[in-house]
């Protein structure tokens, strides 16, 4: 495809309610690369972003967006050869992420992890990365650092800024912007490491669906839902639709609600969480929410049915070890 101004992208996005249209995959993976490779003027990437934002993407840009995102990323993160990315970019503010618990479970297991994600200059919300180190697992500062992990731990987690660069600038527009961008719902479906399967949660109900949309046009497995605060965290306080995607093709299960409601969290500090795994604090949502997420994740790696990989996180989460921390050295 002969490459077109940038400024026909804009065109074409901004015309109007009856003249403006999606781009096809060509121009989209065009447009981004350009986005990414910061070849055009600011003001034209700002347009670009919040016009997409006001017109939604289609399934169709955002396959188109991803391939030029994942062409952009490292050659070294192949090095990794985990089992499971997931993605970690919302941040809680009513509750702390307990669904590192269930990725912890998993690592002890012996599944691969790849943990990634991103902070927002300016937010509020408690980050998986604010909680990692307390919990025993350092940040990686490099991909070397985080292949080392994955020896010691089984799992690493990788700041989007080292992971793609260019991505992450994006995001940390929104400083500017006062709104987020489609680099957010990138990042989650990014999945940097490679893996064969992938977890991504979202915030708002309509985006479970088109993810899994866009999760058919690639090769590996994925899960996505609508997780707590946009994590990827079960929220057992109402169903969660789960949207399995595995050849081409995506199944829902319905994960249901149990009994009881939570309380916003007084103290968002991991002394909480690290009580909570030793068996110090009883806590009735973060007990739910670490036991659906991890069957959830069970489901997606092992293709099990609800029944049995809720017994099995259960069993999982009654045997951990509660003298160790939750990422220990293996």
């Amino acid at each position: 495809m002969r490459s077109l101004p940038f400024s026909e992208y804009i065109k074409a996005l901004g015309k109007g309610q009856k003249g403006a249209r999606h781009l096809t995959f060509d121009e989209a993976y065009d447009a981004m690369g350009r986005v990414l490779d910061n070849s055009i003027a600011p003001e034209q990437a700002g347009a670009f972003l919040m016009l997409l934002r006001m017109q939604e993407e289609s399934v169709e840009e955002l396959t188109a967006f991803i391939r030029a995102c994942r062409e952009r990323l490292p050659k070294d993160l192949s090095r990794l050869q985990v089992q499971l990315d997931i993605g970690c970019y919302a941040g809680k503010r009513r509750q702390l992420p307990w669904y590192l618990f269930s990725a912890a479970l998993l690592a002890s297991d012996g599944v691969k992890i790849c943990l990634h994600g991103a902070s927002e200059p300016g937010s509020k919300r408690f980050y998986a990365s604010h909680a990692l180190p307390d919990l025993g697992l350092p940040l990686a500062q490099s991909v070397e650092q985080a292949v080392s992990h994955q020896s010691v731990y089984n799992v690493s987690y990788l700041d989007l800024g080292i992971a793609l660069p260019e991505l992450d600038r994006l995001i940390k527009l929104r400083e500017l912007f006062g709104l987020r961008s489609c680099a957010n719902t990138l990042a989650r479906l990014l999945n940097p490491s490679q893996a064969p399967f992938a977890v991504q949660g979202v915030y708002h109900t309509h985006l479970d669906k088109r993810h899994a949309l866009v999760n058919e046009q690639f090769e590996q497995s994925s899960l996505v839902f609508r997780g707590d605060g946009g994590d990827p965290e079960v929220n057992t306080e109402r169903d969660t639709h789960l949207y399995f995607t595995q050849g081409g093709k995506t199944r829902e299960v319905i994960y249901p609600a149990s009994p009881g409601w939570s309380m916003k969290e007084r103290d968002v500090s991991t002394s909480t969480m690290l009580a909570v795994w030793r068996g110090e604090q009883d806590h009735h949502y973060a007990e739910q929410a670490v036991i659906a997420s991890l069957s959830a994740y069970l489901m997606l790696l092992e293709n099990i049915a609800l029944p049995e990989a809720t017994t099995r996180a259960s069993d999982m989460w009654a045997g951990r070890n509660t003298q160790q921390l939750p990422f220990e050295a293996r």
